[in-house]
């Protein structure tokens, strides 16, 4: 249930569960996210974080905040502002750090610098291999995620803790290893796709393809996000699992050149254009089984701490009385 559709301000409405995303990748890329003050107890990881550099201490909740040509301005006149623009936010990340340091107490689980730090570093690798530009990445991400340092270490923390909880739960397999082999050293095809309303949208944009160029069609017609860039995909392994099984077959069963069929996706139509093919990079299964294993851990990890996270965001427990966390009018 979206946050949107909860009924609240009664003593029976709940919170929903936070999406999963939001907990784990505002960094979409990375298996990991976030950083800095650490949370108090009643906010979140609690007593197993440590403590974060001293910061300015905090106004009480109706203290002077500011002075605009001689008249103040205090957090009581700006609580509305700030819990319309974030509120529901910062209420659902409380509840899932409340859950989750009870659950790491139960643990014997403490979320150490070293294990922050540890989700930091996971971040940047992923976000690039190349340092400077991966710390480019972060600094935009944060940007537009809104996410100051107070923030960014709790979501650090947050993973981290997470992860601590499922790390002994994850099982790897042959079969696994073998498809993160492929993803890491493997063919790759390179395809645009153009996703379409009806079948007949997209039998008429294939019978226009004869005359125009595929990236023109899809900049004007496709539905997906990928519109914006002629409907270009990123370079594909066959086996890569962060692209769905139907949209991976028919790339790779279309000739490089060719335009596949329609092909239906759930209420939609997708059509693709097979750019071309590189060949694997000659790397053997043995010299690549550790980083192999270690790709495959991550992404385990990874759906764990998914389940995870909407287990302590479940609805049952708790209530919210304040109306000032109402969502928007027809929201």
């Amino acid at each position: 249930m979206p946050w949107s559709a909860v009924r609240w301000a009664t003593p029976s409405a709940r919170l929903a569960p936070p999406v999963a995303a939001l907990l784990l990748a505002p960094l979409v890329a990375a298996p990991l996210a976030s950083c800095t003050s650490a949370p108090s107890e009643s906010a979140g990881i609690g007593a197993s974080v440590p403590a974060a550099p001293a910061q300015a201490p905090a106004r009480d909740a109706g203290g002077l905040v500011a002075m605009v040509d001689g008249k103040a301005i205090d957090f009581a006149a700006l609580r509305p502002a700030l819990v319309e623009l974030a509120g529901q936010t910062a209420l659902r990340d409380a509840v899932v750090d409340r859950r989750l340091a009870a659950r790491l107490r139960g643990a014997g689980i403490t979320v150490t610098d070293e294990r922050i730090e540890r989700e930091r570093a996971l971040l940047l690798e992923t976000l690039s291999p190349d340092a400077e530009r991966a710390r480019e990445l972060l600094l935009g991400i944060r940007a537009r995620q809104g996410l100051g340092e107070s923030r960014f270490r709790a979501l650090l923390a947050r993973n981290a803790g997470l992860r601590a909880l499922v790390e002994r739960e994850v099982r790897l397999d042959d079969e696994g290893i073998a498809n993160a082999f492929d993803v890491l050293h493997g063919p790759k095809r390179t395809a645009r796709i153009a996703v379409v309303a009806s079948l007949a949208d997209a039998e008429r944009l294939i019978a226009d393809r004869a005359a125009r160029p595929f990236a023109d069609l899809a900049v004007e017609r496709s539905l997906d996000e990928s519109a914006a860039r002629g409907g270009l995909l990123a370079p594909m392994a066959r086996r890569d699992p962060s692209y769905p099984e139907p949209l991976r077959a028919a790339i790779y069963a279309t000739a490089v050149g060719a335009t596949s069929a329609p092909i239906l996706d759930g209420a939609r139509y997708y059509v693709v254009e097979v750019l071309g093919e590189s060949p694997a990079d000659g790397t053997t299964p043995e010299a690549a089984r550790a980083a192999c294993e270690r790709l495959l851990r991550l992404a385990r990890e990874r759906l764990l701490m998914d389940a995870l996270a909407r287990d302590l965001g479940a609805l049952e427990g708790v209530t919210v009385f304040d109306r000032a966390f109402d969502p928007p009018a027809g929201g």
